[in-house]
């Protein structure tokens, strides 16, 4: 139980309520004193001048005029020396559908050598083709050099229409936008990932780096389009994956929109090794991504073999073979706080919203569970093994479904320890005319009624959507103020970010306080 405390206070550390926990903006560089490619005119940046000005290095500004323009790139771009790149938000590099756009190298491969970042910021990559599997737009390779000695930094950048397709061996292939090998940092801000497709992380795959921070980001339409996983030919990750030991990975404000994969995560893919890595999600929305292929799962993320935190996070309307939104493998340790499980679909397997490791420890917190369906199975809402290490507190469990009407749909094992709070719907299983019987608690002190909640998950305020409660929800006042058997707090904020006052409320959302609706000026 101690080292299970330990990893929650160092993902979730105890910060006032209007603070974020480790989701500072982050800003783009300073580009005083830059060299400027370009004369102010459309067409006036070539290539050529382009790498002069990356081979000097230091910072860069594109210049083609005050309207949206495109470099078509005719060779591709190296950065080997610390450099920022800024387009000025207008200038686009483009590959022509025929090769990368920018390759990172270190040529110093001492022990000693100094490290370096390459930035990227308010520019446009699109239209990169390669033949090698690898980085369609960027491409960091390790080749001879000491590792972790690069990082790249990426700020208001879109990346559209990227593609590295499959070249034969794409077990560990990805990234149609970037794809980055033993980086010591990569932090992306404020970009946006669209349409682009690899066989691994059809935006994103990071192999080996030790740091990886995504905010105020968008990754949408994007595709991984190997198979069969890992052993296999690729296939996870359809936006954003990240593989290897020892690295800290945190995402906030960033949504996860209509992806698809082959085999694991459709969002999000994440396997993690040990212990001392991380991977937390702030203000984070899952939203209609899609797991297609038959023998794989997970559509909204996947994580396995490492401690995970997720706070004020929404899975809405993904789908899988198996466990449409969340799935937790192996020796993961975790918890979710204010989470919306919405919609979510499992196609033939278990686990419409999630399926959770059973040996473990996992905390679920202040989460609505509803509308998650196993069509053709059971445990429309949680899939986990018996005995196991889940604790819930406050949870709601509502309209979740099954195709099997004999088995337990909201659950098929209850957890095995109570936190206080929970509260299920509904209490008996029934299929047109079949009445499959009671359902079993999610754990052993929860309660049986309905919540009253909305069939939509909307926009109710803060980053991520969530199912208001009405006024006369019995999950209004009910929940429980400490988590029995716990040292990780009820969180002071619902998912919205609104405070939670007087009696808590069960689930993600907490009812207004009608004592601050004319607190400003009459205004709510």
């Amino acid at each position: 139980m101690f080292r299970f405390l330990l990893f929650v206070s160092l993902l979730l550390p105890c910060l006032p309520a209007s603070a974020q926990s480790f989701c500072a903006p982050l800003q783009a560089e300073p580009i005083a004193g830059a060299v400027v490619v370009g004369n102010g005119s459309p067409g006036s940046i070539s290539a050529a001048a382009l790498q002069a000005a990356l081979d000097a290095g230091g910072p860069i500004l594109l210049d083609q005029g005050p309207a949206p323009s495109t470099v078509l790139l005719s060779q591709t771009l190296v950065a080997r020396r610390a450099v920022v790149l800024d387009g000025g938000g207008r200038v686009t590099l483009s590959g022509g559908n025929a090769r990368r756009i920018l390759s990172l190298v270190n040529p110093d491969p001492r022990p000693d050598a100094p490290p370096f970042t390459v930035t990227l910021q308010n520019i446009g990559l699109r239209d990169a083709r390669v033949s090698d599997g690898r980085g369609a737009a960027i491409y960091k390779q390790h080749d001879f050099e000491f590792p972790h000695k690069l990082s790249l930094k990426l700020v208001n950048c879109l990346f559209e229409n990227n593609h590295a397709p499959l070249d034969g061996t794409p077990q560990d292939d990805g990234g149609g936008a970037f794809y980055g090998e033993l980086l010591q940092r990569v932090e992306i801000a404020g970009c946006t990932f669209r349409g682009n497709s690899a066989s691994n992380g059809g935006a994103v795959y990071s192999l080996g780096s030790r740091e990886l921070t995504v905010i105020d980001s968008r990754f949408e339409d994007n595709a991984a389009i190997g198979s069969g996983g890992n052993p296999g030919n690729g296939g996870n990750a359809g936006a954003l994956g990240v593989d290897g030991a020892d690295r800290r990975v945190d995402i906030c404000r960033t949504r996860f929109v209509d992806n698809t994969s082959n085999a694991f995560g459709g969002g999000f893919f994440s396997v993690m090794y040990d212990a001392s890595s991380r991977t937390r999600f702030e203000d984070v929305e899952f939203r209609g991504n899609a797991q297609l292929g038959a023998g794989q799962h997970s559509g909204g993320a996947y994580l396995q073999d490492g401690p995970w935190a997720m706070e004020r996070v929404s899975f809405i309307d993904n789908e899988a073979r198996g466990f449409g939104g969340l799935f937790v493998a192996g020796n993961a340790p975790g918890v979710i706080r204010n989470g919306s499980f919405v919609g979510n679909v499992a196609r033939e397997g278990l686990g419409g919203a999630m399926g959770l490791s059973s040996t473990a420890p996992i905390e679920i917190i202040n989460t609505t569970i509803a509308h998650n369906l196993a069509t053709a199975a059971f445990a429309g809402g949680i899939s986990i093994g018996s005995p196991n290490q889940l604790r819930l507190a406050n949870t709601v469990f509502a309209y979740n479904r099954g195709g099997n009407v004999f088995v337990n749909w909201a659950m098929n094992n209850p957890a095995a320890f109570d936190g206080g709070g929970n509260l299920q719907w509904p209490p008996q299983r029934q299929s047109g005319n079949t009445n499959g019987g009671a359902e079993t608690p999610v754990s052993s002190g929860a309660s049986f009624a309905d919540p009253l909640l909305p069939l939509l998950a909307t926009g109710n305020g803060g980053h991520v959507p969530t199912l208001a409660l009405p006024e006369n929800s019995p999950a209004r006042d009910s929940g429980v103020s400490s988590v029995a058997g716990s040292a990780t707090p009820v969180p002071p904020t619902d998912a919205r970010g609104e405070p939670r006052f007087g009696a808590v409320d069960r689930g993600s959302f907490e009812f207004g306080n009608a004592a601050r609706i004319f607190g400003n000026g009459f205004e709510p």
